[in-house]
């Protein structure tokens, strides 16, 4: 599948329980690769997510690997953000 990447800049980021975080800004494409790396994605409203890191401009950089799909929005599933999930005992 071939997608441009004003196909994307515009786009809204919602979770999988219908959290919006924003709407895609820009791009970051690894050089070597040609792959997208990470979305960065301008917050909606208010909404202040520590997740993530920000940019200097203030946008949330969304690993692309984190997209799970995408059509007229792009779905985040916030558990794949998760390093490890297990619990440990102390």
């Amino acid at each position: 599948m071939k997608m441009f990447s004003s196909d994307l800049t515009g786009r809204s980021v919602v979770t999988t329980d219908g959290v919006i975080i924003g709407q895609i800004n820009n791009i970051v494409v690894e050089t070597e690769t040609g792959f997208i790396k990470t979305l960065l994605t301008e917050p909606k409203g208010e909404l202040k997510l520590t997740v993530f890191q920000k940019d200097s401009k203030g946008r949330y950089m969304i690993p692309f690997d984190a997209i799970k799909s995408f059509k007229d929005v792009l779905v985040l599933d916030p558990r794949s953000l998760v390093k490890d999930t297990s619990l440990t005992r102390v």
